[in-house]
């Protein structure tokens, strides 16, 4: 019995662990490694925060794109840039909307100084997406929130 109760107990936190690991903080370099690869492979990159509604409205949208590519050589994933802090309440919100897209916190400064690693003309404004295609030499960057079938509509027009 007081096995039971310690592990209804503990089982909570157990969960939390497990959720947040499903969601690595990382630096600016060790998102690129996730992305530069020489291979056929379009990544989508979607830059979010869960305190802008835009992004919120259309992390669905990208997730069923992420639910209906799974096994092509598309792969979507998202990046919040809310404060490390977030961490414990990040899994919570995602989990809300379905999302089932691999999500990275990225921990960064705040005085954006790294935006220009991810595109020189990025001004900081999000929801932002990035696709990238190494071995077809693809990079195009939208600054803007993407509603349903846009992003469908702008791979097919980069020839990917």
């Amino acid at each position: 019995m007081k096995k039971w109760i310690l592990f209804v107990l503990l089982f909570p936190c157990l969960h939390i662990a497990f959720a947040q690991n499903e969601i690595q903080v990382v630096k600016i370099e060790q998102l690129k490694k996730v992305y530069t690869h020489a291979n056929d492979t379009t990544y989508i990159i979607n830059f979010f925060a869960t305190w802008c509604g835009p992004c919120m409205q259309e992390m669905p949208i990208l997730n069923q794109f992420y639910e209906d590519n799974k096994n092509t050589s598309k792969k979507l994933i998202f990046v919040s840039l809310d404060n490390a802090g977030y961490l414990k309440k990040l899994p919570t919100k995602l989990k809300k909307i379905g999302i089932k897209a691999p999500v990275y916190l990225l921990n960064e400064s705040s005085d954006f100084s790294w935006l220009p690693y991810i595109d020189k003309r990025w001004q900081g404004s999000i929801p932002a997406t990035m696709v990238v295609n190494g071995n077809k030499n693809v990079k195009a960057f939208f600054e803007t929130p993407l509603e349903k079938g846009q992003l469908e509509f702008y791979l097919k027009k980069l020839g990917l």
